[in-house]
């Protein structure tokens, strides 16, 4: 890691513990991804927020400490055990070998894409997740980690965390296009910043990888 990098990363976690101090205590991270995706790459990769319990010892607060120190080297959906009460394999829940399908598909290295959560509290349920009031809360750092990033596109699932970043960066009319799935769309939008942005459903429920030309039409949009 270079010296300029360092650095970067370091004015990132100053400044973002300054702007989540209300929340530093309270469960919740992050990054998705490692330490090591704090640089430029061509993807930034959004949820809404961190599942499970509001229980886990793991505070926004500790997330940021292991920033700091390189410790936060693994990416959630590679390396986590999403079991709950069904028994998945590591990396083998619907949502992981969804994140998983996309990039290899859009030919990246799976633990190169910086991931995140638009919220970065936990919560078992979107209803607990502090809806746009949080969100807002969290943007700056967002910002911040897109000015490091600079990707070429972000891609999110779940409603919320596109249309928020679309209003936040004044993206054009939302492009509608069919998944495969019903009546379920996909969403295509360009930010007046020069990212594209693209909505997908949320992937613990749409079976991204049962739907290769959906794929193939992101790779287009995003090239």
């Amino acid at each position: 890691m270079g010296k300029d990098h360092i650095l970067s990363n370091q004015a990132f976690i100053h400044s973002a513990k300054q702007h989540l101090e209300s929340i530093l205590d309270k469960s919740g991270t992050i990054l998705y991804s490692s330490c090591e995706t704090l640089k430029p790459g061509k993807y930034y990769f959004l949820g809404l927020n961190p599942g499970g319990s509001e229980k886990d010892t793991q505070t926004i607060g500790q997330s940021l400490v292991d920033l700091e120190l390189g410790r936060s080297t693994s990416n959630a959906y590679l390396d986590q055990d999403w079991s709950g009460f069904r028994k998945y394999c590591v990396g083998g829940h619907p949502l992981q070998k969804n994140y998983q399908y996309l990039f290899e598909k859009l030919q990246e290295e799976l633990d190169s894409v910086c991931a995140s959560n638009l919220i970065f509290t936990r919560s078992i349920s979107e209803k607990g997740a502090g809806g746009s009031e949080r969100a807002e809360l969290c943007w700056p750092v967002h910002e911040a980690i897109l000015g490091i990033v600079r990707p070429a596109a972000i891609i999110t699932f779940g409603r919320q965390p596109f249309n928020f970043i679309r209003e936040k960066l004044s993206g054009t009319p939302p492009e509608d296009s069919p998944t495969g799935h019903g009546t379920w769309t996909w969403q295509y939008s360009i930010l007046r910043t020069g990212e594209k942005l693209i909505g997908l459903p949320h992937l613990s429920r749409y079976a991204l990888r049962n739907h290769p030309d959906v794929v193939v039409k992101i790779r287009k949009r995003v090239d």
